[in-house]
């Protein structure tokens, strides 16, 4: 597992991308001030994304309201993996606790499954549907 993006899942989306541009002045890789998704370069191989805090939200089909998750999905961990398919299965294997399973999430380019740690902090395994090595596209 490589960790490749720290996503924060912001209420305020503009405000946030004006900050990270505008103020940070992170350059843009993705994205823009109405996307509702953006990635920054971080000046590392992990980069930073904020996404819509809704948007997560309503993908994942959880209540921001949930009582056992007070305060859920304000980031996000994102790992990217060689197979989403066995490494969720070998996730779940060893105890971790499935938030949904893997599929292809194509808006957003990626093949992804979701899980909590023990705290209830979101974390994600993906991979790219078209791997950015790939020039047949």
């Amino acid at each position: 597992m490589r960790c490749t993006y720290i996503r924060l899942l912001v209420n305020d989306y503009e405000a946030c991308f004006r900050f990270y541009s505008d103020v940070l002045k992170l350059p843009v890789l993705r994205g823009d001030m109405g996307s509702r998704y953006a990635e920054f370069d971080a000046g590392s191989a992990t980069r930073l994304a904020i996404n819509q805090r809704e948007v997560m939200a309503e993908a994942l089909e959880t209540d921001m309201a949930d009582p056992e998750l007070p305060h859920q999905d304000r980031f996000a961990v994102v790992f990217e993996v060689d197979d989403v398919d066995a490494t969720a299965a070998q996730l779940v294997a060893d105890g971790a606790r499935l938030v949904r399973e893997p599929r292809d999430w194509t808006a957003w380019g990626i093949r992804a499954a979701h899980f909590r740690d023990p705290d209830g902090y979101l974390l994600e395994i993906n991979r790219p549907l078209i791997p950015a090595d790939d020039t047949t596209a």
